[in-house]
């Protein structure tokens, strides 16, 4: 994609921290921001555990906002980041570009090497996915606005559920079809010597057990800590807790305030003797 072109596609802006990063849409920008930067939604309960150089790997990385992150906080790491859609890659491509401990991919993980079609919503590309559901996602949308509404005051609280409606119209309605090159995460990390994870961060809206099952029995062993977002609408959070332990890792689950209610779990994985460095 030609700079001209990609300039048109991305929005510009400076975050409160001082950082400038190029975003699809304001409002997606800033709810990263704060679920990544203030929130901490993907740092685990115990913190992260790392020792040297740590190896950090970012599937599902959209516009690079926990790739920032890591870098911001941890600059002696090595992040490996993956977004498959051309147009959010471009975005991440551009915010980490200049970082030369970030590496970035547009492909991404799963089961099986392959080529298929996302579902990319231009107006909400974080819930872009290979088995999205506009109805699904608008009504999933529609929970965490009511839950946000649900900790304002009477007056502010109204007025949100009564815009609901309001905010999510047309988020859902562009939707394109884009094809994704898809691998395992086992071979692509043979193919760029990464021979140990420190952190492994998921969030590929319900293609997470897929992931997982890439992973492959020689690279389990090396992967120290681990946060995935799961979408449980069909057993997927038994099936995750299930593979983390299967190689010896143990689980939290929680689940954000903002999303009660809904199928939407974090995961924190943990291997208690860590891994060699």
């Amino acid at each position: 994609m030609s700079d001209q072109v990609a300039d048109r596609s991305t929005d510009l802006r400076t975050l409160p921290n001082g950082l400038s990063v190029h975003g699809l849409n304001r409002s997606e920008t800033e709810y990263l921001y704060k679920e990544i930067f203030e929130d901490q939604s993907y740092v685990p309960p115990e913190g992260f555990r790392f020792t040297g150089q740590p190896v950090v790997v970012d599937v599902g990385a959209n516009i690079g906002m926990f790739a920032l992150f890591m870098a911001t906080n941890f600059p002696e790491a090595r992040v490996f980041s993956f977004e498959p859609v051309p147009r959010t890659f471009d975005a991440l491509r551009k915010n980490v570009g200049d970082r030369a401990n970030v590496s970035v991919f547009n492909m991404a993980l799963g089961d099986a090497p392959q080529t298929r079609e996302l579902t990319f919503y231009p107006q909400y590309s974080m819930m872009s996915g290979f088995d999205a559901d506009p109805e699904v996602d608008r009504a999933l949308v529609k929970s965490y606005i009511g839950n946000i509404a649900e900790t304002l005051d009477q007056e502010r609280r109204e007025l949100v559920l009564e815009e609901a409606d309001e905010l999510i119209e047309g988020r859902f309605e562009a939707v394109e079809r884009v094809s994704c090159r898809i691998d395992r995460l086992e071979t692509v990390a043979a193919e760029l010597g990464i021979d140990r994870i420190d952190f492994l961060k998921i969030d590929v809206e319900g293609f997470e057990v897929k992931v997982l099952q890439g992973i492959g029995d020689s690279l389990w062993p090396r992967i120290a800590q681990a946060a995935v977002e799961v979408e449980d609408d069909n057993g997927e959070l038994a099936e995750v807790t299930k593979l983390f332990a299967e190689h010896g890792m143990t689980t939290v689950v929680e689940q954000p305030e903002e999303y009660r209610g809904t199928s939407v779990y974090n995961v924190f994985a943990s291997r208690e003797e860590g891994v060699s460095p």
